[in-house]
Protein backbone atom coordinates (compact mmCIF):
# COMPACT_ATOMS: atom_id res chain seq x y z
CA UNK A 1 0.00 0.00 0.00
CA UNK A 2 1.31 3.40 -1.08
CA UNK A 3 2.17 6.05 1.46
CA UNK A 4 -0.66 8.69 -0.18
CA UNK A 5 -3.10 5.15 0.48
CA UNK A 6 -2.22 5.08 4.12
CA UNK A 7 -2.88 8.27 4.66
CA UNK A 8 -6.07 8.38 3.59
CA UNK A 9 -7.09 5.35 5.19
CA UNK A 10 -6.22 7.39 8.71
CA UNK A 11 -8.13 9.70 8.25
CA UNK A 12 -10.95 7.98 7.50
CA UNK A 13 -10.57 5.93 10.16
CA UNK A 14 -10.38 9.44 12.06
CA UNK A 15 -13.77 10.54 10.84
CA UNK A 16 -15.84 7.62 10.96
CA UNK A 17 -18.64 7.46 13.22
CA UNK A 18 -19.06 11.41 12.99
CA UNK A 19 -22.00 12.66 13.39
CA UNK A 20 -22.86 15.34 10.29
CA UNK A 21 -23.27 17.80 12.47
CA UNK A 22 -19.57 17.33 13.59
CA UNK A 23 -18.07 17.44 9.86
CA UNK A 24 -18.50 21.12 9.76
CA UNK A 25 -20.66 20.88 6.98
CA UNK A 26 -22.52 24.06 5.83
CA UNK A 27 -26.30 24.67 6.98
CA UNK A 28 -25.98 21.39 8.93
CA UNK A 29 -24.50 22.52 12.23
CA UNK A 30 -26.01 21.85 15.45
CA UNK A 31 -28.53 24.19 17.36
CA UNK A 32 -27.59 26.38 20.29
CA UNK A 33 -30.06 26.62 22.82
CA UNK A 34 -31.27 30.54 23.17
CA UNK A 35 -31.23 31.79 26.65
CA UNK A 36 -33.75 34.19 28.31
CA UNK A 37 -34.21 37.21 26.78
CA UNK A 38 -32.89 40.53 28.30
CA UNK A 39 -35.73 42.77 29.14
CA UNK A 40 -35.56 46.30 27.16
CA UNK A 41 -36.70 49.73 28.93
CA UNK A 42 -38.52 49.87 25.30
CA UNK A 43 -40.17 46.03 25.81
CA UNK A 44 -43.67 46.97 24.54
CA UNK A 45 -45.13 45.40 27.60
CA UNK A 46 -44.68 48.70 29.75
CA UNK A 47 -46.96 50.50 27.94
CA UNK A 48 -49.64 47.89 28.00
CA UNK A 49 -48.95 47.55 31.97
CA UNK A 50 -48.94 51.18 32.14
CA UNK A 51 -52.36 51.07 30.00
CA UNK A 52 -53.72 48.31 31.89
CA UNK A 53 -53.10 50.53 35.21
CA UNK A 54 -54.74 53.30 33.84
CA UNK A 55 -58.26 51.36 32.78
CA UNK A 56 -58.07 50.10 36.91
CA UNK A 57 -58.13 53.69 37.81
CA UNK A 58 -60.41 55.58 35.23
CA UNK A 59 -63.14 53.46 36.65
CA UNK A 60 -63.05 55.23 39.55
CA UNK A 61 -62.78 58.93 38.74
CA UNK A 62 -60.65 61.32 35.87
CA UNK A 63 -56.66 59.96 35.90
CA UNK A 64 -54.41 62.94 35.78
CA UNK A 65 -52.45 62.51 32.04
CA UNK A 66 -49.31 63.56 33.60
CA UNK A 67 -47.78 61.42 36.91
CA UNK A 68 -45.90 62.85 40.04
CA UNK A 69 -41.92 62.02 39.09
CA UNK A 70 -38.47 62.86 39.97
CA UNK A 71 -35.97 64.99 38.15
CA UNK A 72 -33.59 62.23 39.21
CA UNK A 73 -34.57 58.89 40.32
CA UNK A 74 -34.37 58.37 43.57
CA UNK A 75 -32.69 55.29 43.12
CA UNK A 76 -29.52 56.99 42.27
CA UNK A 77 -30.00 59.70 45.60
CA UNK A 78 -30.07 55.88 48.33
CA UNK A 79 -33.67 55.41 47.82
CA UNK A 80 -34.91 51.51 47.41
CA UNK A 81 -34.86 50.72 43.87
CA UNK A 82 -37.79 50.05 41.94
CA UNK A 83 -38.27 47.37 38.54
CA UNK A 84 -37.03 50.51 36.51
CA UNK A 85 -35.17 53.85 37.41
CA UNK A 86 -39.35 55.49 36.79
CA UNK A 87 -40.34 56.19 39.75
CA UNK A 88 -43.59 57.93 39.56
CA UNK A 89 -47.22 58.49 41.56
CA UNK A 90 -50.57 59.03 39.53
CA UNK A 91 -53.55 61.45 40.72
CA UNK A 92 -56.75 59.76 40.33
CA UNK A 93 -59.67 62.60 40.64
CA UNK A 94 -63.32 60.98 42.15
CA UNK A 95 -65.45 63.37 43.97
CA UNK A 96 -64.84 62.13 46.80
CA UNK A 97 -61.15 63.34 46.72
CA UNK A 98 -57.87 62.25 45.36
CA UNK A 99 -56.60 58.63 45.42
CA UNK A 100 -52.45 59.02 45.61
CA UNK A 101 -50.96 55.63 43.59
CA UNK A 102 -48.04 54.34 43.03
CA UNK A 103 -47.08 53.67 39.13
CA UNK A 104 -43.98 51.66 38.65
CA UNK A 105 -44.04 49.23 41.72
CA UNK A 106 -45.29 46.55 39.04
CA UNK A 107 -43.44 47.29 35.63
CA UNK A 108 -40.93 44.50 34.42
CA UNK A 109 -37.31 44.27 35.80
CA UNK A 110 -35.06 46.42 33.39
CA UNK A 111 -32.04 44.51 32.03
CA UNK A 112 -33.08 41.15 33.34
CA UNK A 113 -34.31 38.38 32.22
CA UNK A 114 -37.09 38.00 34.75
CA UNK A 115 -40.67 37.97 33.37
CA UNK A 116 -42.63 39.16 36.84
CA UNK A 117 -44.30 42.19 36.90
CA UNK A 118 -42.38 44.00 39.33
CA UNK A 119 -42.85 43.38 42.69
CA UNK A 120 -46.29 42.17 41.86
CA UNK A 121 -48.23 45.41 43.91
CA UNK A 122 -49.19 48.75 43.16
CA UNK A 123 -49.84 50.81 46.17
CA UNK A 124 -52.24 54.02 46.88
CA UNK A 125 -54.03 56.19 49.38
CA UNK A 126 -57.51 57.49 49.13
CA UNK A 127 -57.34 61.31 50.95
CA UNK A 128 -59.39 64.13 51.65
CA UNK A 129 -57.06 66.61 49.73
CA UNK A 130 -59.90 68.98 47.29
CA UNK A 131 -60.43 67.10 44.02
CA UNK A 132 -59.00 70.24 42.04
CA UNK A 133 -55.50 70.39 44.05
CA UNK A 134 -52.75 71.53 41.47
CA UNK A 135 -49.56 69.09 41.25
CA UNK A 136 -47.27 71.15 43.54
CA UNK A 137 -49.96 71.21 46.51
CA UNK A 138 -50.06 67.39 45.97
CA UNK A 139 -46.38 67.00 45.74
CA UNK A 140 -45.82 68.85 48.77
CA UNK A 141 -48.91 67.28 50.57
CA UNK A 142 -48.31 64.94 54.04
CA UNK A 143 -50.05 62.03 52.40
CA UNK A 144 -48.14 62.08 49.00
CA UNK A 145 -45.19 61.81 51.37
CA UNK A 146 -47.07 59.19 53.40
CA UNK A 147 -47.54 56.99 50.29
CA UNK A 148 -44.43 57.90 48.70
CA UNK A 149 -42.20 55.93 51.70
CA UNK A 150 -45.02 53.34 52.11
CA UNK A 151 -43.82 52.65 48.53
CA UNK A 152 -40.21 53.08 49.34
CA UNK A 153 -40.54 50.52 51.77
CA UNK A 154 -42.67 47.95 49.84
CA UNK A 155 -39.26 47.97 47.44
CA UNK A 156 -37.15 47.90 50.21
CA UNK A 157 -38.88 44.87 51.51
CA UNK A 158 -39.30 43.11 47.72
CA UNK A 159 -42.86 43.10 47.38
CA UNK A 160 -45.55 42.50 50.16
CA UNK A 161 -46.52 39.33 48.42
CA UNK A 162 -46.04 36.67 51.05
CA UNK A 163 -46.94 38.88 53.82
CA UNK A 164 -50.82 39.32 52.34
CA UNK A 165 -50.77 35.88 51.29
CA UNK A 166 -50.24 34.57 55.17
CA UNK A 167 -52.18 37.39 56.92
CA UNK A 168 -54.45 39.26 54.46
CA UNK A 169 -53.97 43.07 56.34
CA UNK A 170 -51.61 44.41 58.06
CA UNK A 171 -50.43 47.25 59.89
CA UNK A 172 -47.28 49.55 59.92
CA UNK A 173 -45.68 52.43 61.84
CA UNK A 174 -44.43 54.99 59.60
CA UNK A 175 -42.19 58.30 60.54
CA UNK A 176 -44.78 61.33 60.48
CA UNK A 177 -44.46 63.57 57.00
CA UNK A 178 -44.47 67.01 57.91
CA UNK A 179 -47.51 68.67 57.93
CA UNK A 180 -49.20 65.49 59.37
CA UNK A 181 -51.65 66.70 61.82
CA UNK A 182 -50.56 65.92 65.59
CA UNK A 183 -53.80 64.63 66.70
CA UNK A 184 -52.71 61.31 64.64
CA UNK A 185 -48.88 60.91 65.78
CA UNK A 186 -48.39 58.65 68.72
CA UNK A 187 -46.10 59.13 71.81
CA UNK A 188 -42.84 57.93 68.95
CA UNK A 189 -44.37 60.90 66.38
CA UNK A 190 -45.14 57.59 63.77
CA UNK A 191 -48.08 57.01 62.01
CA UNK A 192 -49.71 53.96 61.48
CA UNK A 193 -51.66 52.69 58.85
CA UNK A 194 -54.04 49.45 57.79
CA UNK A 195 -52.69 47.57 55.17
CA UNK A 196 -54.97 46.08 52.54
CA UNK A 197 -58.59 46.71 53.90
CA UNK A 198 -60.89 45.22 51.37
CA UNK A 199 -64.85 46.82 50.53
CA UNK A 200 -67.55 44.94 48.10
CA UNK A 201 -67.01 47.89 45.58
CA UNK A 202 -63.26 47.85 44.87
CA UNK A 203 -61.86 45.20 43.10
CA UNK A 204 -58.66 44.27 44.88
CA UNK A 205 -56.73 43.06 41.66
CA UNK A 206 -55.26 44.75 38.28
CA UNK A 207 -55.07 42.27 35.16
CA UNK A 208 -52.04 43.68 32.84
CA UNK A 209 -52.26 41.32 30.61
CA UNK A 210 -53.09 37.45 30.06
CA UNK A 211 -50.54 36.29 32.66
CA UNK A 212 -49.73 39.24 34.89
CA UNK A 213 -51.94 40.02 37.75
CA UNK A 214 -51.21 42.45 40.69
CA UNK A 215 -52.80 43.43 43.55
CA UNK A 216 -54.13 47.05 44.37
CA UNK A 217 -52.92 47.66 47.80
CA UNK A 218 -54.52 50.50 49.99
CA UNK A 219 -53.35 52.14 53.21
CA UNK A 220 -55.94 53.35 55.92
CA UNK A 221 -54.34 55.84 58.12
CA UNK A 222 -54.75 54.78 62.22
CA UNK A 223 -55.62 56.98 65.28
CA UNK A 224 -53.15 56.20 67.96
CA UNK A 225 -55.40 54.28 69.91
CA UNK A 226 -56.28 52.18 66.61
CA UNK A 227 -52.65 51.56 66.55
CA UNK A 228 -52.00 50.60 69.96
CA UNK A 229 -55.19 48.25 69.57
CA UNK A 230 -53.48 46.24 66.63
CA UNK A 231 -50.38 46.56 68.01
CA UNK A 232 -51.56 44.57 71.26
CA UNK A 233 -54.11 42.63 69.21
CA UNK A 234 -52.49 40.99 66.55
CA UNK A 235 -54.05 39.29 63.67
CA UNK A 236 -57.38 39.33 65.20
CA UNK A 237 -57.46 43.11 66.26
CA UNK A 238 -56.30 44.07 62.77
CA UNK A 239 -59.78 41.79 61.23
CA UNK A 240 -61.67 43.60 63.90
CA UNK A 241 -60.48 47.02 63.54
CA UNK A 242 -61.19 46.71 59.58
CA UNK A 243 -64.33 45.47 59.69
CA UNK A 244 -65.34 48.67 61.84
CA UNK A 245 -63.85 51.00 59.91
CA UNK A 246 -66.17 49.53 57.06
CA UNK A 247 -69.49 49.45 58.94
CA UNK A 248 -68.99 52.83 60.01
CA UNK A 249 -68.53 54.05 56.49
CA UNK A 250 -65.08 54.97 56.33
CA UNK A 251 -63.51 51.83 54.61
CA UNK A 252 -60.43 52.67 52.48
CA UNK A 253 -60.76 56.67 52.66
CA UNK A 254 -58.30 58.59 55.01
CA UNK A 255 -59.96 61.44 55.89
CA UNK A 256 -57.39 63.73 58.20
CA UNK A 257 -60.91 64.50 59.93
CA UNK A 258 -62.24 61.09 61.23
CA UNK A 259 -62.89 60.03 64.58
CA UNK A 260 -61.27 56.81 66.31
CA UNK A 261 -64.14 53.87 65.43
CA UNK A 262 -62.11 51.85 67.95
CA UNK A 263 -63.23 54.17 70.89
CA UNK A 264 -67.51 54.06 70.00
Amino acid sequence: MGRRSVLASLLAAMFAGRSRADTGTVGDQAQVPKGPEIVTIDDPRYKAFAKARRTYWSKLGPVDDDVLTYLVSPEFEGAPAWPTTRQSFCVVRPESGLILASDGLSDLFVDTDMSDAGFGCEVYIETDLPTGSDFQSIRSSWQFSLIENFARNVANMGGIEHQLESYRILSMELPAPSGCPEDWLNDNEMIGVLINLSVPDRNGYCQLDDTHRIRMVPITILRPDELALVVSGGADAREKLASLLVAKGVGLRSPSSRKSVASN
